[in-house]
């Protein structure tokens, strides 16, 4: 059975809604807060993969935010299930994330759409000034969000670290809100 994209789409953010949800259970170390973040994370898992195989062309960052989403959420069921070889998962979740922020940095700062070849012009810095901004906004979106999961989790990546990524998504927030995408 097929599921339609707008439904792909409901029970996606329903998923990440629940997720959220669950760690605010944890951090307010209420009851049930296991099993409604291993609900939305299976629910992300599910939705997200087929959200992903709807989706026509595909990117090398399409790619690499599916591998980074199912090696973190395996290794996260085998750290709460306490299974053995979980360490593979970390290691997968390491190499996920690397590639990830190495695919998000390419498209936005050299998106395929805005192949403008005019040097020198105004146009050319816009787009240029509006990658950089977009980089950061995401930048800080991406750390505030992942450093608040693995605090609230209490999990550590070797040297990444909750207060590490926090650290990095504020201060990337406070640059780009200093230097906004276009003049006023």
């Amino acid at each position: 059975m097929f599921i339609a994209k707008q439904h792909t789409h409901f029970f996606l953010r329903a998923s990440i809604a629940i997720l959220l949800v669950g760690a605010l259970f944890k951090t307010m170390h209420w009851s049930g807060a296991s099993v409604l973040l291993l609900t939305g994370g299976i629910g992300i898992a599910i939705f997200y993969s087929l959200r992903f195989l709807q989706k026509n062309p595909k990117s090398f960052l399409d790619y690499t935010k599916l591998f980074l989403l199912l090696s973190f959420l395996l290794h996260y069921t085998f750290r709460v299930f306490h299974l053995a070889y979980g360490y593979l998962f970390t290691m997968g979740t390491q190499l996920g994330l690397l590639l990830f922020l190495i695919a998000y940095v390419r498209e936005v700062l050299y998106p395929k759409e805005n192949t403008l070849e005019v040097e020198g012009t105004q146009a050319s810095k816009t787009v240029n000034r509006k990658g950089v901004s977009t980089l950061l906004y995401g930048l800080s979106a991406i750390g505030i969000i992942v450093g608040a999961l693995l605090k609230i989790l209490h999990w550590e990546f070797y040297f990444i670290t909750g207060n590490m990524l926090l650290f990095v998504g504020l201060l990337a927030a406070a640059i780009a809100v200093l230097f906004p995408s276009q003049e006023r």
